[in-house]
């Protein structure tokens, strides 16, 4: 009887799970721009704590992930990298955090899509990259839609925008966009298998170590009500303790008029901490499995989305509640003038992608079929190109690793990645070897060993009615 064909699974079937995680990547995105905000508003007066512990909680995480490779892997070439990076980041985290007090949450998705136009400078300028036309036109764009927004910000978020804050945020755009330039550039002279696991505890490390040295940036005398005097800096780190924790006000006289400190509301500070917590771990981690079952050029296109709709969570009442904010027609204008930048910087990505997959062809003679996903990268094409050294063709493709983003709102644009080369592969051992031919031939019983294998009788033979045509049925 001739078995029938099974039929093919249904696309939906085969990728239910790429889309199950695409969509609660989207939806931890969401979450934790909203919470981010939430969580600066709830303990306005612990900038720098907020900003320590959101990092220094993912230092033992790492830890158990990397495990003896944090010392065998790296050698002090790596760790100037590793520190550089945590500079990078860990200036960010705490220009974000401290400007996010007084920002609000719809300038913040606003001002952070200005890490595009800052990469493209930097990139242009430091790495010698060329962009498409289509994709300078969007940085432009960006550009103008943020321009925009911080003119009109008086009237979108009230008292609660002020300008020095605003700047501070804004000003936290340069060290993000150059972490990922450096990101970029930084492996590709490195021949060995970088576990990421081994560089987010480094980068962790460095950037709780740059959270500490960023200490005085709070004591300056610009900030106004929210200065910190350094020598009080060490008791901050109580108060947030006890103003989380245990729920105790801190901040309780001198406070809550306009030239003063916000008092203290520490009973419901908790909630939004934690939550923020949550959906920055999930952020992270759905952002891995989506590249994983997926591709790096889906993440973007997730982080493109959410800048939209995180804008309409900050004016909903159901979920930001009493600190929702209603834009006004100049924050619509922003918010739409900036998605089409976005959306003409996508475009040139993905022409962009295609000139260099031709020119490639045209190089090697070979067809190169169109790619699977539209949408890509910015980075997508650097060491892909034509340029690509010998060496570098030699040692393998290259492939994206997403990284955790910790202490401060994170890839409020563009998903933080790094490029490193794709592992070769490697020859098994002799013990691999028999470990994968027991499993497949099921020999790991010793009733399947030749010697024993005729107390065993074949299995469905009886059952069937069919003759036993197994080794059992054989004279010995």
């Amino acid at each position: 009887m001739s078995s029938q064909k099974q039929p093919e699974p249904s696309w939906w079937k085969r990728k239910w799970r790429l889309i199950l995680y695409t969509v609660l990547l989207l939806i931890a995105s969401v979450g934790n721009t909203v919470y981010f905000k939430r969580m600066t508003s709830a303990m306005p007066n612990y900038g720098w704590y907020l900003t320590q512990l959101s990092t220094l909680i993912y230092v033992p995480f790492f830890a158990t992930m990397a495990g003896t490779g944090i010392t065998q892997q790296v050698d002090v070439h790596l760790l100037r990298k590793f520190a550089l990076m945590g500079v990078f980041d860990g200036l960010s985290g705490t220009l974000m955090v401290l400007g996010g007090v007084h920002t609000s949450g719809t300038l913040q998705v606003l001002f952070g899509q200005a890490v595009i136009p800052v990469t493209m400078m930097l990139s242009v300028a430091m790495l010698r990259k060329s962009y498409h036309s289509l994709q300078y036109v969007g940085a432009t764009t960006i550009f103008m839609g943020i321009v925009m927004a911080q003119a009109f910000s008086g009237g979108g978020g009230g008292e609660e925008n002020l300008p020095i804050f605003n700047t501070i945020f804004c000003l936290a755009v340069l060290p993000s966009a150059a972490s990922m330039v450096f990101k970029e550039i930084a492996f590709r002279g490195f021949d060995g298998d970088l576990d990421v696991n081994v560089l987010q505890f480094w980068v962790a490390v460095f950037q709780v170590a740059v959270n500490f040295l960023g200490m005085p940036i709070y004591s300056l005398k610009i900030l106004g009500a929210q200065q910190v005097p350094l020598q009080e800096m060490g008791s901050l780190a109580r108060g947030g303790s006890m103003c989380l924790f245990f729920a105790e006000d801190q901040v309780i006289t001198n406070c809550g008029l306009p030239d003063e400190k916000p008092c203290d509301h520490c009973s419901s500070a908790h909630g939004p901490v934690f939550m923020y917590l949550l959906f920055n771990l999930a952020l992270n981690v759905f952002s891995i499995l989506v590249v994983k079952h997926g591709s790096a050029a889906l993440s973007f296109l997730v982080s493109t989305l959410r800048m939209p709709l995180s804008a309409l969570a900050f004016s909903s009442t159901m979920i930001m509640g009493s600190e929702a904010v209603q834009p006004n027609l100049s924050d619509l204008l922003s918010l739409i003038i900036i998605l089409a930048g976005l959306c003409s910087y996508r475009l040139g990505a993905r022409q962009l992608k295609h000139q260099l997959r031709r020119e490639a062809a045209e190089a090697s003679d070979e067809k190169v079929p169109s790619p699977r996903n539209s949408w890509a990268s910015p980075t997508s094409a650097g060491p892909s190109s034509p340029s690509s050294s010998s060496r570098d063709e030699r040692r393998g493709a290259w492939k994206f690793l997403p990284l955790f983003t910790t202490g401060s709102l994170g890839n409020v644009a563009q998903p933080q990645f790094v490029l490193v080369h794709a592992p070769q592969p490697r020859a098994r051992s002799a013990d691999q070897v028999r470990a994968n031919l027991i499993r497949r031939l099921g020999t790991a019983s010793p009733l399947h060993s030749p010697t024993l294998r005729h107390l065993t009788p074949a299995q469905g033979a009886e059952e069937n009615g069919c003759p036993d045509f197994s080794l059992t049925g054989l004279p010995p």
